[in-house]
């Protein structure tokens, strides 16, 4: 009787050990990270100067709802720093749909930047940074040097704006004296394409348009073109 019930313990253990061996290990999902652009980042920042800039992640896999903002980092003088705020437009990451974030930073010696410093590069963060797992496929690395308050040289790349606002929510404006030599507007996608066409007006509709990045151009009576970066942000 008691060989018998050795035998049987001994079973139950052996099938106990076959089901733990047998049960699936779990993959755990690396969410991987796109940066799609970055807008208005400066190419020089004077110390002490606060940078304000938007970018547009998505995700290259599953889609992802989360807590929070994204938060973004910046690496240099080989340390990260987390940039002064962020504010997000939805608390969702999506291959199809980018999320556009504002971020901005006080560049200054205070920290591990020196003037003449050049090498900045933005990480975008969700969770801890790492809970979820998660990968950035391509970290924007752009140069940015640091200068005395003094030493940035106004050229026309500097000039106002010729549109406001930017990010636009249904309507952008123009000053009257922007554009009294404006024979027409475009705006064309990502991709180039022409998505919108006005005659020169103080301000045109762009409601219609999706989330995005697009470029604005202005064509004068001489053919005289104009550009910049418009973020649409509803």
């Amino acid at each position: 009787m008691m060989l018998e019930m050795k035998r049987t313990i001994r079973l139950i253990l052996a099938c106990a050990g076959l089901a733990v061996l047998a049960k699936p290990t779990q993959a755990q999902t690396v969410y991987e990270l796109q940066i799609d652009s970055i807008i208005a980042f400066p190419d020089t920042v004077e110390n002490g100067a606060t940078v304000s800039f938007y970018m547009m992640v998505s995700i290259q896999n599953t889609p992802l709802l989360y807590q929070g903002n994204i938060f973004l980092e910046l690496e240099y003088g080989n340390s990260f720093y987390a940039v002064d705020s962020v504010e997000s437009a939805m608390a969702f990451l999506s291959p199809n749909y980018p999320n556009t974030i504002h971020a901005t930073h006080r560049f200054t010696t205070e920290n591990d930047l020196s003037i003449g410093d050049n090498v900045v590069v933005v990480w975008p963060r969700i969770g801890n940074g790492t809970n979820p797992p998660q990968v950035v496929l391509n970290p924007y690395e752009t140069i940015v040097t640091l200068v005395e308050p003094n030493g940035i040289q106004h050229s026309g790349k500097n000039q106002r704006p010729f549109f406001y606002p930017n990010p636009a929510n249904s309507t952008i404006g123009f000053e009257q004296d922007q554009f009294h030599e404006i024979s027409f507007i475009e705006v064309h996608d990502a991709f180039g394409r022409m998505v919108l066409r006005s005659e020169p007006t103080v301000q045109v509709d762009v409601s219609n348009l999706p989330v995005g990045v697009y470029l604005i151009s202005t064509i004068s009576d001489n053919q005289m073109a104009r550009s910049e970066r418009l973020v649409i942000f509803h």
